[in-house]
């Protein structure tokens, strides 16, 4: 009898410290996802859910009020304002370490005038682990109202590229910037777009910069919110990020990556849990579909494009996963417990 109740509980205590685990890595959501940082005005931004603060110093507030750009949907929130120096901010995302991964987001600069750096500063990009940046967002102030935009693959002032352009403030700018991995070593690319023609495909970039002189990226996990200092980092506006591993999606011109309205009409996901290695997958179009499944920690664990509805995961163990599905263009995401 002991034995037996102690088993149980053992069960028990396993099912729930792994649902822990799940729930919280769940957070760490799978590109391509959207933020329109709906969140209410004047809180600050690293108090949210799903962002981290990295250091200390005057906030990253949310700010009243969205950007807009012709093209890009409707924001469902408001925006992030910051500027000079103060806190960092982080919000993970599933582990990339192939292949390119994209982010863009809407910019307004406000005020150039305590900017002093003739070198510029970066106030986004990729953090691979701790304070290991890349695919950095670069601004350098021209005068009082213009500046130039710059792509940089660390972190090094001297390695960032700048588009010839000038750039106004109180104008609203679409930036899309890049990080792709290759094979060999130090030769890791990030390409940056401003205002690029959007529904098609992937135009040529304002500025590309190939990372001979620094140390690749081993992986990337979370986008990065910087506020430097008041020499550098001019008042800025940030709203409707995306985080994409492909140009269409982070650039789309349909619904927000994310929203409710993303979902598949009619989806369902049976038995759950998982008890004899296969689950089915039922919608209202019933057409062919891509079906992903990861581990808690955000690693791909399975890939299949499928008309069946049955998607066999036998080869997987005990455990809670996120399933991805796509059909049709819609994609959703549903918890999945294997037995």
């Amino acid at each position: 009898m002991p034995s037996n109740f102690t088993l149980k509980n053992m069960k028990k205590i396993y099912f729930l410290s792994t649902l822990l685990v799940a729930s919280l890595s769940f957070a760490q959501q799978v590109p391509p996802f959207y933020e329109g940082f709906d969140y209410t005005a004047a809180g600050a931004l690293q108090t949210q859910l799903g962002w981290t603060a990295l250091n200390t110093g005057d906030d990253l507030l949310i700010g009243t009020g969205s950007l807009t750009y012709t093209g890009i949907p409707s924001s469902t929130g408001n925006k992030v304002t910051f500027g000079g120096a103060g806190i960092d901010s982080s919000k993970d995302f599933a582990v990339q370490t192939t292949g390119s991964v994209y982010y863009s987001f809407l910019l307004n600069v406000t005020d150039l005038t305590a900017v002093t750096s003739t070198t510029g500063g970066y106030s986004a990009g990729f953090i691979s682990t701790g304070s290991t940046f890349g695919a950095t967002f670069w601004l350098k102030k021209i005068d009082a109202s213009t500046f130039n935009i710059g792509v940089n693959p660390r972190t090094t002032a001297a390695n960032a590229v700048f588009g010839t352009a000038a750039y106004n403030i109180n104008q609203t700018y679409l930036i899309v910037v890049n990080y792709t991995f290759n094979a060999s070593t130090a030769d890791d690319v990030v390409k940056l777009w401003i205002n690029p023609v959007l529904g098609g495909a992937e135009p040529t970039p304002d500025a590309t910069a190939t990372n001979t002189t620094g140390t690749d990226l081993t992986q990337i996990a979370k986008f990065l919110i910087r506020q430097g200092s008041a020499t550098d980092t001019p008042n800025e506006e940030i709203d409707e990020l995306r985080i994409a591993t492909n140009w269409t999606d982070a650039t789309t011109t349909t619904v927000a990556l994310g929203s409710a309205k993303n979902e598949i009409s009619g989806l369902s996901v049976f038995p759950n849990p998982v008890k004899n290695g296969v689950f089915y997958i039922n919608t209202n179009a019933n057409a062919e579909r891509t079906v992903t499944v990861y581990d808690v920690l955000g690693k791909q664990v399975l890939n299949t494009t499928t008309s069946d509805s049955a998607v066999n995961v036998s080869s997987l163990n005990a455990g809670v996963y996120m399933v991805k599905i796509t059909e049709e263009g819609n994609t959703a995401t549903r918890k999945l417990v294997i037995e």
